[in-house]
């Protein structure tokens, strides 16, 4: 028998809400770093994620300066 994947033991995410609650974000900012390249798939119309995919993908995409500042940015 297959075991079900725990999410506290493997740091998977499933489902676009944990993803977002994990980056402390709302659900179109979750749009928006997909859009970005955010390291997530989609099964059975479900996005699943790896927490440590998604911190060094921040990593990797932190280090890139901004070209055009924003003003408005907090």
């Amino acid at each position: 028998m297959v075991q079900p994947i725990s999410k506290q033991t493997t740091g998977v995410l499933i489902g676009k809400k944990a993803i977002a609650e994990y980056l402390h974000v709302s659900r179109d900012s979750f749009y928006e770093f997909i859009k970005l390249g955010l390291p997530a798939v989609v099964i059975n119309n479900r996005y699943y994620a790896h927490k440590e995919n998604i911190e060094l993908w921040f990593q990797g995409i932190t280090r890139q300066q901004t070209r055009t500042p924003q003003t408005d940015a907090e």
